[in-house]
């Protein structure tokens, strides 16, 4: 009788190593960086660069000189999951959904439409563009899937729309949406507002918002906006994050890879005893963090030997990362990279 199983052969082809012509590297709208209120947002830059420096060693001989950086990277990179390839497959099937949903609707007008923004080396791809047929104007929509407690963030829960308010897109997707938005849309009187849609993979749940991108008068730069519109009509929304911060950030990391110089870490795998005091001062931390925090602190208020463990927390954005064993060891404690010259 066959061992042969239906499930490990379709997740081995799904992981199977990729070939094809290689393109020249770029930067892309969903690895944006950008800043709130001198606070960093989105993706980390040093993880960009990463990927970056080790795409144009493997495209040109002009950065041969990277050679031992990118052995250094390809060695100590996690390898992505086949959890991770199936969670990847169900994100395209949702967007291949609405992708198919708008041509029997009647509103498409293309997918996968390219964009390039040549001063800064970003290009990337529109999940789909269709058109209102209210007003004729076409619409950029870029479609997201979302699961578990993540969505209850994004969508609001069923208490929160019935009382009027949803939740607040990642600032990821904000930005990737925006870009398009203030290079593409922006550029033809015939677009209207950004369309950000989510789709719950586990309950069906789904949820819409505006996104543009506007001119603050205040202090003249270009913001993204959002406004959910499905299923709760709320307010417009200053992100606080500008296309200039973003653009800004796009630069410097082009520029450390010229100048051989490794970006520092935007977000931190544990967060230190100073920063875990801030947020339980903020009232940032859980019911179950807030109690072990204050537990502690009592302990060591009255000098006692024996105390609770120490409150650990760290920025997920580390705890998700391909490459959090370059930056961390086992340990959390940040690792020396002395590679670049």
């Amino acid at each position: 009788m066959s061992n042969w199983s239906f499930i490990k052969h379709v997740t081995d082809y799904m992981t199977r190593p990729r070939f094809g012509e290689q393109k020249a590297p770029t930067l892309w709208p969903s690895s944006a960086t950008g800043e709130r209120d001198g606070q960093r947002v989105g993706k980390c830059r040093r993880q960009a660069f990463f990927r970056y420096a080790s795409d144009h060693y493997s495209f040109s001989k002009e950065y041969a000189h990277y050679k031992e950086f990118y052995e250094h990277i390809k060695s100590n990179r996690l390898p992505r999951s086949t959890y991770t390839e199936w969670i990847f497959r169900q994100g395209d099937l949702y967007e291949d959904h609405c992708i198919n949903l708008a041509k029997e609707a009647g509103i498409f007008i293309g997918t996968q439409v390219s964009v390039y923004i040549p001063k800064y080396n970003v290009s990337g791809k529109l999940d789909l563009i269709t058109i209102n047929p209210e007003t004729n104007k076409y619409h950029i929509v870029e479609v997201k899937s979302i699961y578990g407690f993540n969505s209850n963030s994004i969508l609001g829960t069923d208490a929160q729309q019935r009382r009027g308010s949803m939740g607040q897109p990642r600032d990821s997707h904000l930005m990737q949406l925006g870009i398009y938005q203030w290079w593409f849309a922006n550029n033809h009187d015939d677009f209207g507002p950004g369309l950000l849609v989510y789709g719950s993979r586990d309950t069906g749940r789904y949820g819409e918002f505006y996104v543009t991108v506007e001119v603050d008068e205040s202090d003249g730069l270009e913001y993204i906006y959002y406004q959910s519109v499905v299923p709760v009509l709320g307010q417009k929304v200053n992100t606080g994050i500008s296309i200039k911060s973003i653009m800004k950030n796009y630069h410097y990391t082009s520029k450390c890879l010229e100048e051989r110089v490794l970006p520092p870490r935007d977000y931190d795998l544990r967060f230190s005893d100073e920063k875990i005091s801030q947020l339980y001062e903020a009232g940032e931390l859980s019911k179950a963090d807030t109690a072990q925090y204050e537990k502690r602190k009592i302990q060591v208020e009255e000098g006692k030997a024996k105390l609770v463990k120490k409150v650990e927390k760290g920025d997920w954005q580390c705890r998700f990362c391909d490459y959090k064993n370059i930056c961390y060891n086992s340990d959390a404690e940040e690792i020396s990279i002395d590679l670049l010259n």
